[in-house]
């Protein structure tokens, strides 16, 4: 499978307009209330904040299927209304409507970070919609209007077909100056012969031709007028010219989309409070930022020559805690180890060439990615998150990527720096407990006794009692109580 950046991000922009027209109701009223407020002071900014309004409310309608096509409608929507208004204009009314809308999904029951997060992605390329002069540099419905309004070119309309379900072709939308009696009526046909032969009946034929055009997975249908001996070439020489440059604009904003995703991901990982918070969010948002589905992050102990287990999400976390492998144990890894702070991620086509076998069978690796966490600031390398998209699934790494996770692997590594208290490790400070040590530890900490500690993990209570001694040494804990405190502070339980 090939992964594409833009696929996870896309459906953080559309899960913020599924909830802005969840809760469509509760932020009109609140769009409203602000505008009639600065009406009843008779500021500047009423009026523009009314057509604004106006300008969302036509798009309530219309699912964000294709983004770039939705943001181009909504910009033309924009332009139609506050077209005169200033960048730093357009950008205070954008901000107004969408501070308005946290406050109306708030008094909803709304308070997930990640669901405002993704209202805020919303904005943030509305305003990018509406402030970028290129914006539709490459906007197919303003190059067809171009083409039909010359008077250069003897092209009357020109009509962009559709198939639909049952096989008709139907005129989905007119380009130019086609008849009444087109637009007014719905035009078909089981083939596009017997769709021209009906729109010709419509038609003064004299001089008149219709020539379809492939474009995509639709048709355009030019309609021409007079002498067309050029006209067609043209127009077949201007839309391949049109889609080279079309898809060299949409493959640079694609490149450029690491930049969404690393500002998503800091603000994701900033709210971390304490250094368990730091590895959780950093594991998460690997995975909620970036088209991975399974994170694993791994702390590196440049003391010990081993690596630690910190945290796994979409993997038992506890698997992943108690693993600490040395450095020897994993060749691939210790070839790089002293550069990982100059390298970019490493991808891995088989996880095998890197891994120990014995982890490759546990967690059903195939593809990999091993992206380097470390802290510009300080020169350091922290660990690493190994990323991959689910059991079994091998997987192409495209270019854009890279440049991601580096960005990532560096916020990661400076929010850990901050997080750690000065400490030159993550580790050993927290003890290396084995799955069943947890297991026993967590038991203790919900006050089950010797003999209901064993019970339930089908042990003898001499095995249970030799469980307790071995994590107050490694816990370095006088009593039980210690060692549960230290473990829940830890994240160990």
């Amino acid at each position: 499978m090939n992964l594409r950046l833009s696929s996870r991000l896309d459906a953080i922009l559309k899960e913020g307009w599924n909830v802005i027209e969840h809760h469509r109701d509760s932020i009109l009223s609140a769009w409203l209330y602000k505008y009639g407020e600065l009406e009843d002071k008779q500021h500047a900014a009423a009026q523009p904040l009314r057509l604004a309004i106006d300008a969302f409310s036509s798009r309530w309608i219309h699912p964000m299927n294709d983004i770039a096509e939705w943001l181009a409608s909504f910009r033309r929507e924009w332009e139609k209304r506050n077209g005169e208004l200033s960048s730093n204009q357009s950008t205070a009314i954008l901000s107004m409507m969408e501070n308005a809308v946290h406050e109306a999904i708030q008094s909803d029951g709304v308070m997930d970070f990640r669901v405002h997060q993704a209202i805020q992605y919303v904005f943030l390329k509305l305003h990018e919609s509406v402030n970028t002069s290129d914006c539709t540099e490459f906007d197919l419905e303003q190059f067809l209007e171009q083409i039909v309004s010359s008077k250069q070119l003897p092209i009357a309309w020109i009509a962009q077909l559709v198939r639909t379900a049952n096989g008709l072709f139907i005129v989905a939308k007119w380009y130019g100056n086609a008849a009444d009696a087109l637009i007014d009526s719905a035009v078909y046909g089981e083939t596009i012969f017997a769709l021209c032969e009906r729109i010709l009946s419509r038609m003064d034929t004299s001089r008149t031709r219709l020539i379809p055009l492939p474009w995509g997975d639709d048709l355009l249908l030019v309609c021409t007028e007079g002498e067309d001996r050029f006209a067609i070439p043209f127009l077949l020489h201007a839309l391949e010219q049109f889609h080279a440059a079309q898809k060299t604009f949409i493959r640079t904003k694609e490149q450029h989309l690491w930049k969404d995703a690393v500002l998503l991901f800091d603000q994701w990982i900033m709210r971390a409070k304490s250094l368990y918070q730091a590895i959780e969010y950093i594991s998460t948002g690997f995975v909620a930022y970036l088209p991975f589905e399974r994170c694993a992050l791994f702390a590196y102990s440049s003391t010990h020559k081993s690596g630690f287990g910190l945290y796994g999400y979409q993997l038992d976390n506890h698997e992943i805690k108690s693993i600490h492998e040395h450095i020897d144990n994993l060749p691939f890894i210790k070839r790089y180890i002293h550069q990982m702070t100059n390298v970019p991620p490493i991808y891995i086509r088989h996880a095998e060439q890197a891994l120990p076998m014995k982890y490759v069978k546990q967690f059903q690796l195939e593809s990999i990615v091993i992206a380097p966490i470390y802290a510009p600031s300080e020169n350091r390398l922290i660990g690493v998150a190994i990323l991959d998209c689910g059991p079994k699934t091998a997987f192409q790494l495209p270019n854009d990527l890279y440049t991601a996770m580096m960005k990532f692997g560096q916020s990661a590594g400076e929010i850990l720096a901050k997080c750690s208290g000065g400490r030159p490790e993550l580790v050993p400070s927290t003890p290396h407990l084995s799955p069943r040590e947890i297991e026993v530890l967590k038991l203790v900490a919900e006050g089950a006794s010797t003999y209901e500690t064993a019970k339930r993990l089908h042990l003898s209570e001499y095995t249970v009692r030799d469980y307790v001694s071995a994590i107050l040494q490694k816990m370095n804990a006088k009593n039980r109580t210690e060692a549960i405190v230290k473990a829940i502070r830890d994240g160990i339980i």
